[in-house]
């Protein structure tokens, strides 16, 4: 039996039309919980929900779209995979709203361009530059893919709070791991002052602004990119997966401050 049917077998149907109408989730309102995590990895996901939730459940796997509930520090919370680039990425931030999350952080890898970021480091984006199409469908370029303040301030104060050294500034989004322009582009953007090169978190600060949601982004850093542009694309794992546990530790520790803030503004 593959992964896939593992997954599925005790699963609600996803071709249902309630459920079809959220086209990449699957999920229905009240199976996410308002404060959720997007890495790209499904693992991630998997693995998010074990070790960080309480009581953390697959609630749906539809393709690459993997949804758990659970709780952490008695917050409802939600982890959701959008899988590998920003056009499944985009579908998993348009189902957020409807699905009644207020506040979302992008958890996910990135390779440094920036000599003062080293694997294992951590970078929290403060915006995004657009390379990348997907975005461009919904708004023009002149529009700047840029993270919530109060909750990217809860991302620093983790950090802080958690002794974790966390870079902050740019990043870069691309459709594309590796192409023939990559080493122009490693030369361009760091002479911009961009910290580090991803794939999906320009789609997720656009499309977050243009729908009223809250939206941030915290990276490990998996490599140099670099070296990705001369050919070697095998990431430092070990200190990718060090850095993503703390990265992991910042992103909950925010959306549970955030979440204290948002009750406190309102008096509850």
């Amino acid at each position: 039996m593959s992964a896939w049917n593992i997954l599925d077998e005790n699963l609600p149907d996803a071709s249902l039309p309630q459920r079809a109408q959220f086209r990449a989730t699957r999920c229905l309102p009240g199976e996410i919980a308002p404060y959720v995590l997007l890495p790209g990895d499904p693992g991630r996901a998997a693995r998010i929900a074990a070790e960080w939730f309480d009581g953390g459940t697959l609630v749906m796997a539809n393709r690459e779209f993997h949804s758990y509930t659970g709780t952490f520090q008695g917050l409802p919370v939600s982890v959701i995979s959008t899988g590998l680039g920003s056009p499944g990425t985009a579908m998993v931030v348009q189902d957020l709203k409807p699905l009644g999350v207020k506040a979302a952080i992008r958890v996910g890898t990135a390779g440094s361009v920036n000599s003062d970021v080293a694997p294992g480091d951590i970078v929290i984006g403060t915006a995004a530059v657009r390379d990348e199409g997907t975005s461009h469908k919904f708004v023009p370029a002149i529009y700047p893919a840029a993270a919530d303040f109060h909750l990217t301030s809860e991302l620093c104060n983790a950090a802080s709070a958690r002794e974790v050294s966390a870079h902050l500034g740019l990043v870069h989004t691309s459709d594309a791991f590796n192409s023939p322009t990559l080493a122009d582009d490693v030369v361009r953007y760091s002479a911009a002052n961009v910290l580090a090169f991803e794939m999906e978190a320009a789609t997720v600060l656009t499309l977050g602004s243009l729908l009223s949601l809250p939206t941030a982004c915290i990276f490990s850093i998996d490599g140099w990119v670099a070296n990705v542009a001369k050919g070697n694309t095998v990431p430092d794992a070990n200190a990718r997966d060090k850095g993503l546990v703390n990265a992991i530790d910042l992103a909950l520790d925010a959306l549970l401050a955030y979440s204290k803030r948002a009750h406190s503004k309102k008096g509850e």
